[in-house]
């Protein structure tokens, strides 16, 4: 179980670290954990619409359509209509988000950047292909649960 248990610890350090490290920069400090997540699920969705966020969090589209006005607002979030379906729209992060989640993220990229001088292409393939197993066992309990 040392391998479950590694994985449950990144895990949980991730997460903290991420959100705290966006609390830290003041920048969201009147924003809520929830809206944090919100801008992290639309900074790394291409293409988000306010029913992928629904289906992503197992919420209400009305709680969804607040929480995307409430970021709009604050001129967090930008939201373009869709050029072939007015029902639907857009949303991606402005410009100012993704250069503090640029910042924000340079921890992992000095992890990425010391995994890539120190470990071999194969050792690094092997550990791509091992989180992707992962991402997919996990993501496939999500997407059997939406069932």
């Amino acid at each position: 179980m040392e391998l479950m248990h590694a994985v449950d610890k990144f895990y949980y350090e991730w997460i903290l670290k991420s959100l705290r490290s966006m609390n830290k920069e003041n920048a969201y400090k009147d924003l809520t954990y929830n809206s944090l997540l919100y801008l992290e699920i639309i900074l790394y969705n291409e293409n988000c619409t306010p029913s992928f966020l629904a289906d992503t969090l197992h919420v209400a589209r009305s709680a969804v359509t607040v929480k995307v006005n409430e970021l709009v607002s604050k001129g967090l979030v930008i939201k373009t209509p869709s050029k072939t379906d007015k029902r639907v729209s857009y949303l991606k992060a402005s410009s100012e988000v993704a250069e503090d989640y640029k910042r924000i993220d340079k921890s992992l990229l000095a992890a990425v950047k010391e995994i890539e001088e120190t470990y071999s292409q194969a050792e690094i393939r092997a550990f791509t292909e091992m989180l992707e197993i992962m991402q997919k066992h996990y993501m496939g309990e999500y997407k059997n649960e939406k069932k």
